[in-house]
């Protein structure tokens, strides 16, 4: 995918792995250059595929914890979302690159089969 040149090069593994998700498509980073959180912001349109970005940042299935969060704003506009790290800095890097290899490897070796599964459970 093609960002702007203001874009902080540590999101952009993160950021490409997560536009890779059917239904998800980021808007908006910030890899907190050292001092703040690492944080992704994303429309999503598919409930059933945002399951695969929240399974990622789950500390139960990656050992470290980052939380998505949904909110709206005062015209109360669609819900957005968005992923934050707890860490900071240089651990931060390194999970979302773990976070978007996990995601990469998901949707180039399961996903097809996933969705088929869960297309045939909801018919």
């Amino acid at each position: 995918m093609k960002y702007d040149d203001y874009m902080d090069p540590e999101c952009v593994a993160l950021c490409d792995a997560i536009n890779r998700v059917p239904g998800v498509c980021t808007n908006e980073s910030c890899c907190g250059h050292g001092r703040g959180t690492f944080r992704v912001f994303f429309q999503s349109t598919d409930l059933r595929t945002l399951a695969i970005l929240l399974y990622y940042v789950d500390s139960c299935h990656m050992g470290f914890r980052w939380d998505c969060t949904v909110h709206t704003d005062c015209a109360m506009r669609p819900a957005s979302y968005y992923i934050q790290s707890e860490a900071k800095g240089k651990v931060a890097y390194e999970q979302a690159n773990t976070i978007a290899e996990k995601i990469n490897d998901f949707m180039d070796n399961e996903f097809d089969a996933w969705w088929k599964d869960w297309s045939d459970e909801s018919t």
